[in-house]
């Protein structure tokens, strides 16, 4: 999930981009700050005091596909016009019940009755919706989603906004993984173990732990097998093809297993988004 590329001249994120709402209530904005790993503005008291609501800052330039340069006022207006509705969006969190089920029909609903007051011409209302469109595409990747037709209403206002403006990583935001990497004792974490199976509700042992019985055991491919007292099997919103019970107790080439004392945490492999 956190991967950054370096073969193109300069620092590309292939996974994570920014530290959304980086102040002291952020733990991955702590590790950055203590790990030496942000410049002097992104640390500044200034910089973690700006409010933004959790909406992401508007690019200083925007085009349309055929490279027409569109006016900062109009983006702006649209931006103005589609925050307000993710706020309102909030609103639901204590409703008994809600107008439609999730975030996208929401929005798709009170924009169409915008739209209708709309006074411009044709051509000028085209170009409002497509900023609109720009919008929701980010609004996805901000809520982590393919659309926001996936995303309940009703719990949306959950989502605990943090005050600070987003910032990245000078060299990197695999920065910070490498330095919690190397902040653990060795061998704290295995890759390319490939989980087969994980065992529940038996009574294993290891050799390492003599007279010590375990609960769980996580079978590799390669025959390595790790008795644990807990095991955490963390799945992405995006991995619905797998059943509970096929990814409790059958084949599951595709995860890697991280191992932490007596405690293990398997999660899939990611190719970096």
């Amino acid at each position: 999930r956190i991967r950054s590329e370096r073969s193109f001249g300069g620092v590309v994120e292939v996974g994570a981009h920014w530290i959304h709402g980086p102040s002291r209530g952020n733990p991955v904005f702590q590790l950055a700050a203590e790990y030496g790993l942000l410049g002097e503005k992104e640390l500044s008291e200034e910089n973690q005091l700006v409010e933004t609501g959790g909406h992401v800052g508007l690019p200083s330039v925007t085009y349309t596909s055929s490279g027409v340069r569109l006016s900062l006022q109009l983006v702006a207006e649209m931006a103005t016009l589609f925050y307000g509705l993710i706020d309102q969006t909030r609103e639901f969190l204590q409703a008994a019940e809600t107008p439609v089920p999730s975030v996208g029909e929401y929005l798709r609903k009170e924009l169409s009755r915008l739209v209708v007051g709309w006074t411009e011409d044709e051509e000028t209302k085209k170009l409002k919706l497509a900023v609109l469109n720009a919008f929701f595409n980010l609004e996805c990747c901000v809520s982590g989603t393919h659309s926001m037709d996936l995303v309940a209403l009703a719990p949306f206002g959950e989502y605990a906004v943090l005050p600070g403006l987003d910032c990245t990583f000078p060299k990197g935001y695999q920065g910070l993984t490498d330095c919690m990497m190397a902040s653990l004792p060795q061998d704290t974490v295995v890759f390319e173990k490939p989980v087969k199976t994980i065992h529940w509700n038996g009574a294993f042992q290891e050799a390492a732990f003599p007279g010590e019985t375990f609960p769980v055991s996580v079978e590799c491919e390669d025959g390595d097998r790790f008795p644990a007292h807990h095991v955490i099997v963390t799945v992405p919103l995006g991995l619905s093809t797998f059943s509970v019970g096929s990814l409790l107790g059958s084949s599951l080439s595709s995860w890697r297993l991280c191992r932490m004392k007596k405690c293990f945490c398997v999660s899939p492999r990611c190719s970096g988004e």
